[in-house]
């Protein structure tokens, strides 16, 4: 086994593990265990909608159990709330998917 190997059964064990630091959120319409680091920016709401702050967050997911890569401007459901996609990076299976979505 080599060291890229031993790093995919550690994001599973342990990354994406719902005992330790993933939840089951439901993507589009579907199951799937992430790691969601979230942060509002509630000290500079949206200018043009009182009451509605912009939600920058990053959701860590595993390509294969999410089943595709997202692209750019792409909306996912999560927990039906709809995210536009700002950016996605890819590293040894995993993928950091840039999030925002308007909450009020």
């Amino acid at each position: 086994m080599n060291l890229r190997d031993q790093i995919k059964i550690d994001n599973q064990r342990t990354f994406l593990n719902t005992n330790e630091f993933a939840d089951l959120y439901i993507i589009n319409g579907k199951p799937v265990k992430v790691v969601l680091n979230a942060a509002t920016d509630n000290k500079h709401p949206l200018a043009y909608a009182e009451g509605v702050s912009l939600v920058n967050d990053t959701l860590h997911v595993d390509v294969l159990e999410l089943g595709y890569t997202p692209k750019q401007d792409e909306w996912l459901n999560i927990n039906g709330t709809e995210h536009r996609v700002v950016r996605v990076a890819s590293e040894k299976g995993m993928l950091a998917i840039y999030l925002e979505a308007n909450v009020g």
